[in-house]
């Protein structure tokens, strides 16, 4: 049989880990945000085994009775199990806090102080057991929750820790207890101050992860942009390219691929400076994105040359939209600082092919701008 399950582990190796992974599922469930939940409800259960174990001992060495430990470490597994299945079933997401930390560290607090009444003279292991059951619940809590549990903490123990010292003074001196009771109140103060801190730690950090988000966001929009223009930049119209080609193997339309080039911009720049050529080229820009289809985009290509991207489309031919495009520029001034001068431009349009690299596309409709600037400019060719 051994060699039977070294062979099936040899054949699969990860067999092991599904088989975790599985029991995994079965215990905690696949909601990442549940697991959370039962992980936080393991450590209270850690906790609680430390109480039993605790207990234990003290019945162990004759200074609590077995059977009221046995009913509290009832009690305890009791309430572990009774939080389990309500978060395991799902119940908890009815409550405004699907966690449930509060009432979990309510009752948790109050089983502790049940167990210092029992452990006689090793009650004071239990204190820390109430720092302990405080500090995993302020990562869960608002700071407003942690004081109100501290303080039912602070007050529950001072009335167990007064009904001790009245009822059994050989193993609960008044004088320990007062000072069991400043030490726990002092804690209590300690970890409500902590919460606050923390809380405002967390609330800084969130801003700060916003604002670097944003940050990030603005930051791959420059990088995409073309800073004059506004338009996508050559990076960002080449993804376009290689998104729509893996779109049209998949089925998806076919489209063109459109070079224009602004008409004689070399002159404007010489005759009225580079400022009107950046008018110019924005002034463009706006006007392509008032003509083109919504379907169109267009991008900076470097200089003077824009980048269209044109699907094709039933009915229409994508081509038409340049031409509406050139004799839109052909009525209007090409800038308001330069009322007299009409834009015109090349266009060079190749149809991306089946199975083609975007390049080569890219490559025509280059061939084809240099043939409508060869032929006179201020057209279109299409190759």
């Amino acid at each position: 049989m051994p060699t039977q399950l070294a062979a099936t582990a040899a054949l699969d190796p990860d067999r092991p880990i599904r088989r975790t992974a599985r029991l995994a599922n079965a215990l905690l469930g696949d909601d990442s945000l549940q697991r959370r939940t039962l992980a936080l409800l393991g450590l209270a259960a850690l906790v609680t085994v430390t109480v039993v174990l605790l207990l234990v001992y003290a019945v162990s060495i004759g200074v609590a009775d077995a059977r009221q430990v046995g009913g509290l470490t009832g009690l305890f597994f009791t309430f572990i199990a009774g939080f389990y299945g309500l978060i395991r079933s799902g119940l908890n997401r009815h409550f405004s806090d699907p966690t449930l930390s509060m009432p979990q560290t309510i009752l948790g607090q109050t089983l502790i102080a049940a167990a210092y009444a029992l452990t006689g003279p090793v009650h004071g292991a239990t204190v820390i057991m109430l720092a302990l059951v405080m500090v995993f619940g302020m990562f869960r809590l608002r700071p407003t929750a942690v004081r109100h549990a501290c303080m039912y903490t602070v007050t529950l123990m001072g009335v167990v820790m007064y009904a001790c010292a009245a009822k059994d003074p050989l193993h609960y001196p008044a004088r320990q207890e007062i000072f069991n009771f400043a030490l726990t109140a002092i804690v209590m103060l300690a970890i409500s101050s902590l919460s606050s801190r923390l809380s405002t730690m967390r609330t800084r950090l969130k801003t700060q992860k916003i604002a670097l988000e944003q940050a990030l966001a603005h930051i791959k929009e420059m990088a995409a942009r073309d800073e004059l223009t506004g338009l996508p930049n050559r990076r960002r119209m080449m993804t376009l390219l290689q998104e729509h080609a893996t779109r049209h193997a998949r089925g998806g339309p076919r489209f063109y691929v459109c070079i224009i080039d602004l008409d004689h911009f070399k002159n404007i720049n010489d005759t009225y400076g580079h400022a009107a050529g950046d008018a110019v080229l924005r002034a463009f820009a706006a006007q392509a994105q008032v003509v083109l289809r919504t379907t169109d985009m267009i991008g900076r290509w470097g200089g003077e040359e824009f980048l269209l991207l044109l699907p094709e489309s039933t009915p229409g031919d994508p081509t038409l939209a340049v031409a509406r495009l050139r004799d839109s520029l052909a009525g209007m001034p090409a800038s308001q600082s330069l009322p007299e001068v009409r834009v015109r431009f090349s266009a060079g349009f190749a149809r991306h092919e089946e199975g083609e690299p975007i390049d080569q596309a890219i490559e025509r409709a280059d061939r084809a701008l240099y043939a409508a600037k060869s032929a006179g400019r201020n057209r279109s060719v299409v190759l």
